[in-house]
């Protein structure tokens, strides 16, 4: 099972699947969107997309308190934000609910919990959705917020 977001100006695809899907789909998106504008083919694009998104990260996971502390901030909502990465990332949980964050702002060795006020206010700026049940997963909004500070 791979996982893949591709954004090309305002066209964009998240897939997870079997490479056989993730294929197929991308054939598809491709063949909706024009030659991006460095001139690249879209073959040559996607066969890189594709490489790259099928590689298995290498070297040493950082540990939660690393992660954070290359991130730089004491903002509650982008520590929800970052944590929410870091266990997508590393621990391959794209759904969380508060006490996952919780648990991995303790293993960064933070103070304090996160109050569940910050997860709904997360939400109401569009950076969070709630799945019900109290699970949540991060918006494309939060990628873009995210961005800057360069959490891949």
């Amino acid at each position: 099972m791979s996982k893949i977001r591709v954004r090309h100006g305002e066209n964009e695809i998240e897939l997870d699947g079997t490479d056989d899907f993730i294929k197929k789909h991308l054939d598809d998106f491709y063949s909706r969107i024009r030659v991006t504008s460095s001139g690249e083919t879209m073959t040559t694009l996607k066969e890189k997309i594709f490489e790259a998104s099928s590689k298995k990260t290498r070297g040493k996971v950082p540990t939660p308190a690393e992660y954070l502390k290359a991130k730089g901030t004491t903002d509650r909502i982008l520590q929800i934000l970052i944590f929410g990465k870091y266990l997508e990332e590393f621990r391959e949980i794209s759904e969380f609910s508060p006490q996952e964050i919780n648990s991995v702002a303790k293993e960064a060795r933070l103070s304090k919990d996160i109050h569940t006020q910050y997860f709904t206010n997360a939400v109401k700026q569009g950076l969070l959705r709630s799945l019900g049940g109290g699970k949540y997963t991060l918006t494309l909004s939060a990628e873009d917020a995210l961005r800057p500070m360069h959490v891949n």
